[in-house]
């Protein structure tokens, strides 16, 4: 069972005044229809404005319904493809929650793009363009969606978003903050067969994992004639608690039960920004990029509460870090279009990872891991379309380094010693 309330409040500036042929009318019916998907070249093409999924939900409840596009359980994917890349406005989709942010009232254009060509990274199966499209309402613009759901628990979704327009500025500032409740039970038996003899194995387990993030968002755009640019600044952050009550038997045998513990503490921080400018009605240059740096802490303890087995307890903690950029200018040629560009990017991963049961360690051993990669690339197409028919080529160059360092047993043996000089002075 799910509850969705959404509220949109607008106050509208500049007005302009009706005509003399509106003011005659005595009646308007506007009728919506379905959403005209066209085959352009590879790229399926499909116009949201004036369809009946123009007010059915937010972004994915839309792309649900495209051709060749499924949305299951909020991620989505492409019939056929795999390595599917999203991009909204023409950045790089760096967080799933965004298309559950963006109203579908709010969307212009949806393109799928079969075949990606050299713009791309060669392992990418296909591309998915959204297009949003400006709010033409001036001055201040106020959105509230807010989600209920019960399965077996309740999970609760609110958004809530604050835009500001004057002249050619957007100010906006938009927050999301969502409670997801689990709950699984279930008990499993098998009969095995070995040398003739049954043995029956049996499970039980009752999981729980109530999860809460948040995002916060703020940035501004700016939109002239053949030039608009903007960025934003968003913070995630994510606390979740996982917990596995279950046992396991064999035959008559008691049933030997276990707990598991695990809590999630996380959070990032993402600035992004753009910029896009036509030059002499034909030249077409566009940048984006983004940098992102997030944490993510894991503690994981697994008791047997009615055994003398000593508890197996782990710790982990992942930092990562993002440079990523795309460059391109796209212009006419030989009555086709010529792109031409480079995109590039850094990450650094680190994961710090402790077991801190003794005996366990000695064949799962503590490690730390640091990760590098640096990817960058030189693309070139062009394309031409003749009637029905479409005719594309492209050069694509990619450059890649990867370095990854693995220290196995430092912090184990550091935690060792630690403890151990603990002990001599308190004797």
């Amino acid at each position: 069972m799910s509850v969705l309330l959404a509220i949109e409040i607008g106050r509208a500036q500049n007005l302009e005044m009706t005509d003399s042929l509106t003011r005659e009318l005595q009646e308007v019916i506007v009728t919506s229809r379905q959403p005209a998907t066209k085959l352009v070249g590879t790229t399926l093409v499909s116009i949201i404005p004036g369809t009946n999924l123009a007010d059915i939900g937010n972004a994915l409840d839309v792309l649900a319904q495209l051709p060749m596009i499924n949305v299951q359980d909020n991620t989505v994917s492409i019939t056929g493809k795999s390595n599917v890349e999203i991009y909204i406005d023409g950045r790089p989709m760096r967080d799933d929650l965004e298309l559950q942010q963006i109203l579908s009232t709010n969307l212009k254009k949806v393109e799928l793009l079969m075949a990606p060509g050299s713009a791309y990274e060669s392992t990418t199966g296909a591309v998915l363009k959204i297009t949003t499209r400006r709010n033409f309402v001036k001055g201040l613009s106020l959105t509230d969606q807010f989600l209920l759901e019960c399965r077996r628990k309740w999970s609760v979704m609110d958004y809530l978003a604050l835009s500001y327009r004057v002249g050619s500025w957007e100010l906006f500032a938009n927050g999301t903050i969502r409670h997801y409740n689990s709950l699984i039970k279930g008990t499993t038996t098998n009969t095995l067969v070995y040398n003739w003899e049954e043995t029956v194995v049996g499970s039980s387990q009752n999981i729980s994992s109530p999860t809460t993030t948040g995002v916060i968002k703020g940035g501004f755009n700016y939109s002239q004639g053949a030039q608009s640019f903007g960025a934003y600044y968003r913070y995630n952050p994510e606390r979740g608690d996982f917990n596995n009550s279950g046992s396991e038997c064999l035959d008559n045998n008691p049933a030997f039960s276990s707990v598991i513990d695990k809590r999630i503490r996380a959070h990032s921080h993402l600035v992004s920004l753009y910029y896009e400018n036509t030059f002499a009605d034909k030249y077409l240059l566009h940048f984006d990029g983004d940098f992102r740096r997030s944490n993510e802490s894991n503690n994981v303890a697994t008791t047997y509460p009615e055994t003398a087995t000593p508890a197996v307890n782990s710790t982990d903690e992942r930092e990562s870090t993002l440079w990523a950029g795309k460059l391109y200018m796209n212009f006419p040629l030989w009555n086709g279009e010529f792109t031409v560009g480079t995109q590039d990017s850094y990450t650094q991963t680190s994961l710090d990872y402790r077991m801190l049961n003794t005996d366990v360690s000695e064949y799962i051993p503590s490690s730390f891991t640091d990760a590098r990669q640096t990817s960058a690339a030189l693309f070139a197409s062009w394309s031409r379309m003749f009637g029905k028919f479409s005719l594309s080529a492209g050069a694509r160059y990619e450059y890649g380094q990867t370095s990854i360092l693995t220290t196995y047993g430092f912090t184990l043996l550091y935690w060792s010693a630690r403890n151990r000089g603990r002990q001599s002075g308190a004797s």
